[in-house]
Formats: structure tokens, sequence, C-alpha cells
């Protein structure tokens, strides 16, 4: 790939995590980070989930994940049950706190981008709404 390329996207890559404020330690005015708040919703959208699965979808190490099951629990966001299937298998669940701080992220995160694209027109916004989507779907396609 020619180093120009490969400067483009880098440069993109950093424009964007600024944009979206990855680089502060809490998440849209909570006390969590991005990678808790991703795991809240991570097990908000199956029906069984265990910590196995969210490792191999979210690429984290496995006692990164475990520290951070400990601190949602212990701040009781999620609540661990053993499965009626398998009892070796603990399912993984969001407690009413979780399920309202959660709420309050996707609100605050669908704010973040209204806020993001005001200014633009309809015709703008669904030019960077493709191209995400043409960027997601070669990805996804090919790596992931």
């Amino acid at each position: 790939m020619d180093k120009e390329i490969i400067y483009d996207i880098r440069q993109f890559n950093r424009f964007y995590t600024k944009v979206l404020g990855l680089f502060n330690n809490q998440i849209l005015d909570t006390y969590y980070s991005l990678t808790e708040a991703r795991i809240l919703f991570e097990i908000s959208e199956r029906t069984e989930c265990i910590a196995n699965i969210l490792v191999q979808e979210l690429n984290i190490d496995r006692s990164y994940m475990s520290r951070i099951l400990r601190k949602l629990e212990k701040e009781e966001l999620i609540e661990k049950k053993s499965s009626t299937i398998d009892s070796r298998k603990n399912l993984l669940l969001l407690t009413k706190k979780g399920e309202e701080l959660l709420e309050k992220i996707n609100i605050q995160s669908d704010q973040q981008i209204i806020q993001l694209f005001s200014g633009l027109t309809d015709s703008e916004i669904n030019v960077i709404r493709n191209s995400m989507m043409v960027i997601k779907e070669k990805f996804h396609k090919n790596r992931f």
C-alpha cells in the first residue's frame, strides 16, 4: 500500500477518535470507560451472554475482561446467573441499574451524533453515512 494512503488513513483515524472523545477516561459524563460501556451494550444485545463470547467479540484480554466484569458486578450493573443448561457457565445479565445506565449512555450517544452532524444538509449526512456503511461492509467482509 502507498505511504500516502497509509498516512491519510492514520490521519483520519486520529481525527475521528478525537471527534468521538475516545481519549477521555470516561464516556459521556459517566464514570465508565468506552470499553465498560461497550460491554454493557453487548450484554444487553444478547439473550444468553457469557464472558468468553465477549472476549471473542470485543477482542479483549481475558484477565482484563474479568476485572471489568468484577467491577460492573460490584457496582450492581450486571449480575451472573448459572445457566440452566450448563451449570459451569455463568450468564451475564444487566441489572435494573445497568439498564438505566445504558439507557443514559444511549441517549447521550444519540445527542453526540446529532450535535456532530448539526449544520450539515441531509444530503451531506447521507454521503457520510453511506461512506461509513461501505467501510463497515468492506472490513466486515474481509476481517471481522
